[in-house]
């Protein structure tokens, strides 16, 4: 097999094997968003993304957009009534298709998003020997403020393995950064901050018609002069009852405004009825999701965008609301409090008070030259900070990283090569389990035998395995013999 060596710093022959649960037309959460414009930027770079996911109705097994190749797994033939199972079974689903893309074509690294697909990225990682990296988006512990349940203990221990075998971890804060190390233990070294990043040119469509966007939202919508806008999943970590409670305040002091709730999730009809309770129905509309056109005319038709999280290691939809030229209150927690910075590029309120942000939203609403000027300077901040360009850049780095680190190690002298007994008697046994691509015994006694090739043996370890680098002529090709439980599978080396 000929391969092409790469010299550091030049990414145009990787090719990444991207995991997640969820990417477009399925979008639960940030992470659908997230990977594929991260996919898009590095396609741009000229690396060869594949992203491996789950199904969604109306969407094809296989088939490449904007130069992303994508595969999916069928998920109707795998029951949902329990989540955790349902994500056992899709990742044995995904285990099986990821084996058949790494035997057919050549993949460099294997990059997993969260816990979702956390058994799949680990199997893939062990079978093959190729590295992994993982974006935690967010942790279990973190989302319920600790385990209380072996539901809860389960995703837990899949985030630790996820992180104790990366060898790389990227996350989207300093916040998230701190987290890991005291939650998990985490070696900082290899832990990354990659913050999220907005598409600008998505949210430069003209304004809607307030008028026209209410019909479009269902009958009896009527919407205030004012609008006030929340987007993301309906979870309680995400502080949505503070907000209608402070929009009950509001409402009683005679305050015109319309809160529109975009998003689903487990407590919607919770919040549903809350809103009955406190007869806020034609006040509060909670629409659900909502297509990618009527999602960015929510967010150009409305005059402020709230996330009153309790528990947020980023907050992409912040970005989306910046970009879309409406100030923003948040709650000062998490990630959010890196992002916002107060009284310059939106407003922060105490988390779970809903005396501060009733406070903040009726002081944008009242005071329209403080709403554009914090308008103004979030706008110019992502450019410079939270671009799609600048976070693919920095997770080529975090690949760098992560290829380079396994080839640490002592290189053996070629003269001593053959005299080393345990040397070799380390690659008989090695390569005794023999599968496909991989080295028989019979090839490495010849490789052995032969004291004219120029060949050198590496010794080191990647997660549970070890591996071998050999150099080989005639054809001057660097070549990785990753040592798996097939045997020693050859790969092209990268970034060396």
């Amino acid at each position: 097999m000929a391969c092409t060596p790469v010299s550091r710093g030049s990414y145009s022959a990787v090719r990444v094997l991207m995991l997640s649960w969820e990417y477009p037309p399925r979008i639960i959460g940030g992470i659908s968003t997230h990977v594929y414009h991260l996919s898009k930027s590095l396609v741009r770079k000229g690396i060869g993304v594949h992203v491996l996911t789950f199904d969604f109705p109306n969407t094809q097994f296989q088939e490449v957009i904007d130069g992303v190749r994508i595969s999916r797994v069928e998920s109707s033939s795998v029951s949902q009534t329990d989540f955790l199972l349902w994500i056992y079974s899709m990742n044995s689903l995904m285990i099986e298709r990821g084996k058949e893309l790494l035997r057919d074509q050549m993949f460099d690294l294997v990059h997993a998003h969260d816990w979702m697909v956390g058994r799949a990225a680990l199997e893939l990682n062990k079978s093959s020997g190729i590295p992994l990296v993982t974006t935690v988006h967010a942790t279990e512990i973190g989302r319920r403020a600790g385990l209380y349940d072996d539901y809860q203990r389960k995703i837990h221990e899949i985030e630790q393995l996820l992180i104790q075998y990366s060898e790389e971890v990227i996350c989207c804060s300093q916040y998230m950064l701190s987290h890991l190390k005291v939650n998990f233990g985490a070696n900082p070294n290899k832990i990354s901050v990659v913050p999220n990043a907005v598409d600008i040119s998505r949210f430069n469509s003209e304004t809607n018609d307030g008028r026209e966007l209410g019909q479009k939202l269902g009958p009896g919508v009527r919407l205030a002069e004012m609008v006030v806008l929340y987007v993301g999943r309906l979870v309680e970590e995400k502080g949505l009852h503070t907000l209608i409670e402070a929009f009950e305040m509001l409402n009683h002091d005679n305050v015109s405004a319309t809160l529109i709730i975009v998003g689903e999730g487990p407590i919607k009809e919770d919040l549903t009825a809350e809103v009955r309770k406190r007869g806020l129905q034609g006040v509060i509309h909670i629409i659900g999701f909502v297509d990618e056109a009527m999602l960015i005319a929510l967010y150009r038709s409305s005059n402020i965008f709230v996330l009153p999280s309790v528990y947020e290691p980023f907050g992409i939809a912040v970005l989306e609301a910046m970009a879309s030229r409406i100030p923003v209150v948040v709650s000062d927690v998490g990630g959010l409090s890196e992002i916002v910075e107060h009284g310059l590029t939106g407003l922060k309120f105490q988390p779970s008070d809903p005396v501060s942000l009733a406070a903040s939203i009726r002081r944008l609403l009242e005071e329209g030259s403080l709403a554009r000027e914090l308008t103004q300077n979030a706008y110019r901040m992502l450019a410079e900070k939270y671009s799609w360009d600048v976070a693919a850049e920095r997770t080529l780095r975090v690949y760098e990283r992560a290829s380079t680190e396994i080839l640490k190690f002592g290189a053996v002298p070629d003269e001593h090569f053959l005299t080393d007994t345990s040397l070799t008697s380390l690659l008989f046994t090695l390569g005794a389990t023999n599968g496909k691509n991989a080295m028989s015994l019979g090839e490495i006694a010849d490789v052995v035998k032969a004291p004219g090739l120029p060949l050198k043996l590496i010794l080191g370890k990647l997660s549970s395995h070890g591996y071998l680098v050999n150099l080989l002529d005639p054809d001057s090709n660097e070549v990785r013999y990753h040592l798996s439980d097939k045997g020693i599978v050859k790969a092209c080396a990268r970034f060396s």
